[in-house]
């Protein structure tokens, strides 16, 4: 149940005709699926609903009116899930065979569903979540998974699942036992600092932590300082700032700034023979949306001094006809992939529509001689923006943020150029 994932491997099926997908409805859920029964869909469905409920009532989340699970079978799916974070569940699955009960398949389906809850219930409130550690977040997951798990047993009992099994062992069961032994990896860990935080604030004490966490900027190189100030101010429980203390270096993710300085100068200062640096063959091959990451390219300055001026994307947004109300970004990063400079825009500088080359001005910002500018959009299957790429990389291109070890892209470069210029004699950057 990772974060990160191609949001592009889930809108490359929109448009396309599903003969055979159906549909179950339950409470605030609606499930379409194909090459499965309805019995595994509306156990499926069913566990949603009832997850949803219990995370609503007993919790106080905000969740969305309807939740859409997609479920696809087919010979060539891997068995995955994931949520895009905002009310879409997608459940790929070879065959019918794979959403047997665990001991037959060692997947747990029935806890994912309410795992995936516990990410819907943990984003919503916390748009801006990229200074979580995998602990904070696929911890959070198991906890309140584990929650609704049992719940969804109070309600639904236990011939939910097709393929009858007690599905209790796989809830607070299990999680009490993970947290007491001595092999715990990065959720159990997460895990076990929400359920103490859940002991001191209470059930319903989680959400006003949330929502003032997800109503903050943080600084990206120390997030922890700007997150205890709002927990402090959320909750007044005495016991909050010894929690704090030892949640934060096992939570809170720091993105190393880099050792080069950002510095600017005016526009009026540039020589006004700018360069522009590009690693793609300007042929757009393929496109994609990165959830949990960004889109980076290597660049080379001719030599020292040079300061970026604009960066171009070809690219389009997807999703509502009026773009969000928010920002995407851009990074300026050193050969580290540590960032150096942050420059934000409106997502509706991107249209809907055909790709096309969208330029963003950027303050002329000193460059090392090898540098990365990356860009961040945050995107959902519901929002984003489809940033192209070509058939032939050439090796300098990436997928990450800032302040993270960067992974190759191996099926192209992004069409993602920059343009540089050098600073009129005797103007210098500060």
């Amino acid at each position: 149940m990772k974060r990160a994932a191609l949001v592009g491997v889930f809108l490359a099926w929109c448009g396309q005709a599903w003969a055979a997908e159906q549909t179950f409805r339950a409470d605030h859920v609606v499930v379409t699926y194909d090459g499965i029964g309805e019995a595994y869909a509306a156990a499926l469905g069913r566990t949603a609903a009832a997850a949803r409920a219990i995370a609503v009532e007993t919790f106080g989340f905000d969740l969305p009116d309807t939740v859409n699970v997609r479920v696809v079978c087919g010979p060539d799916q891997r068995t995955r899930l994931w949520t895009d974070g905002q009310d879409q569940f997608t459940l790929t699955v070879p065959s019918e065979a794979a959403l047997r009960q665990p001991s037959t398949t060692g997947i747990f389906h029935l806890y994912g569903m309410c795992h995936e809850m516990g990410h819907l219930a943990q984003y919503r409130p916390i748009p801006r979540h990229d200074w979580m550690t995998t602990a904070a977040a696929e911890g959070w997951a198991h906890y309140l998974g584990s929650r609704l798990v049992d719940g969804v047993y109070a309600r639904e009992g236990p011939d939910l699942w097709p393929d009858k099994y007690d599905y209790r062992a796989d809830g607070m069961a299990r999680l009490t036992k993970q947290v007491a032994g001595s092999r715990r990896d990065e959720a159990t860990d997460g895990a076990a600092l929400w359920l103490e935080l859940a002991g001191i604030v209470g059930d319903k004490g989680i959400v006003p932590i949330f929502k003032a966490w997800g109503q903050i900027e943080v600084d990206a190189s120390d997030p922890g300082p700007a997150l205890g100030k709002a927990l402090a101010g959320s909750n007044k429980n005495p016991r909050l700032a010894a929690w704090w203390k030892k949640a934060e270096p096992v939570l809170v993710l720091k993105r190393e700034k880099s050792g080069f300085a950002p510095k600017t100068l005016a526009p009026k200062d540039l020589s006004g023979r700018p360069k522009e640096l590009a690693q793609d063959d300007g042929t757009p091959a393929g496109k994609s949306s990165l959830a949990g990451g960004g889109h980076a390219v290597r660049f080379e300055a001719p030599g020292n001094g040079w300061c970026l001026t604009a960066v171009a994307i070809y690219g389009s947004r997807y999703g509502a006809a009026q773009a969000p109300s928010e920002n995407f970004h851009v990074w300026l990063c050193d050969a580290d992939f540590k960032a150096i400079a942050d420059f934000p825009f409106p997502y509706a500088t991107f249209e809907r529509g055909d790709p096309k080359w969208v330029p963003l001005p950027i303050r002329p910002s000193l460059v090392p001689a090898k540098f990365v500018v990356c860009v961040g959009f945050s995107p959902t299957a519901a929002k984003g923006v489809f940033v192209s790429h070509d058939g032939a990389g050439s090796g300098a291109s990436l997928t990450g943020l800032p302040g993270e070890k960067g992974q190759p892209f191996d099926q192209g470069d992004w069409l993602i150029r920059v343009q540089i210029d050098r600073p009129k004699a005797g103007a210098a950057p500060k």
